[in-house]
C-alpha cells in the first residue's frame, strides 16, 4: 500500500464546507454543493452578476453597470458573496484556510473561460504591505496563482504594487 493510500485511509477527504466525508480532495458534498451560490447562465458582462433570461452569446449588462462606470471593461465571479460562497470567502481571507484556493481556482476557471486568450497574464491585486503582514498572506494572490495553474496561463504575483494604504473593504456592497 502506497503512502498516499494510508494517508487516505487515515485522513479521508472532508468537504470544504462541513467536513463530511467526500469522494475527493478538495470537493463540497451534496447539501454544501446545492447551498453555495455558484454563478452559471446569463451575467453581466461587466461585473458577472447573474441575470435572468438565456445566454445567447451576446453582451448584456445589469442596470448598475448600465448606469456606473466602472474601471474595467469585463469582469466574472464565481459565485455569489452569500451564503456558503461568502462563508468560504472569509474562511480563507480571515480563517487561515489556505486550502480553499486549490479548488477556487477550478470555479474562478469555470466563470472566467468566456475572457481568458491563451497570452492572458493573471496578476493579483496586491494587499499594502501592512495588512499583509497582518494577515501574512494575500488571499488573492493565493487565488490566482490556482487559476493560472488550472487555467495553464502565465502568472506574475509581484506585477503590481499597492503603494497607499486603503480602507477596509468589510462592510460594503459594492
Amino acid at each position: 500500500m502506497g503512502l498516499q493510500a494510508m494517508l487516505r485511509l487515515i485522513y479521508p477527504p472532508q468537504c470544504l464546507g462541513c467536513e463530511e466525508l467526500v469522494t475527493s480532495d478538495f470537493g463540497l458534498c451534496g447539501p454544501c454543493w446545492r447551498d453555495t451560490p455558484f454563478i452559471a447562465g446569463l451575467v453581466c458582462d461587466s461585473c458577472g452578476l447573474p441575470l435572468p433570461g438565456e445566454d445567447l452569446g451576446e453582451p448584456v449588462y445589469c442596470d448598475d453597470c448600465l448606469t456606473i462606470a466602472r474601471p474595467w471593461m469585463r469582469g466574472r465571479a464565481a459565485l455569489l458573496y452569500a451564503g456558503n460562497g461568502r462563508k468560504m470567502v472569509l474562511q480563507l481571507k480571515h480563517g487561515d484556510r489556505l486550502d480553499l484556493a486549490k479548488p477556487a481556482g477550478g470555479w474562478l476557471l469555470r466563470a472566467a473561460k468566456p475572457l481568458l486568450r491563451p497570452d492572458t497574464l493573471i496578476a493579483p491585486v496586491p494587499l499594502h504591505w501592512f495588512r499583509l503582514f497582518r494577515r501574512r498572506y494575500n488571499q488573492s494572490a493565493l487565488l490566482a496563482n490556482s487559476l493560472a495553474h488550472v487555467a495553464q496561463l502565465d502568472h506574475c504575483p509581484d506585477l503590481l504594487i499597492r503603494h497607499r494604504y486603503t480602507a477596509s473593504q468589510e462592510g460594503r456592497d459594492k
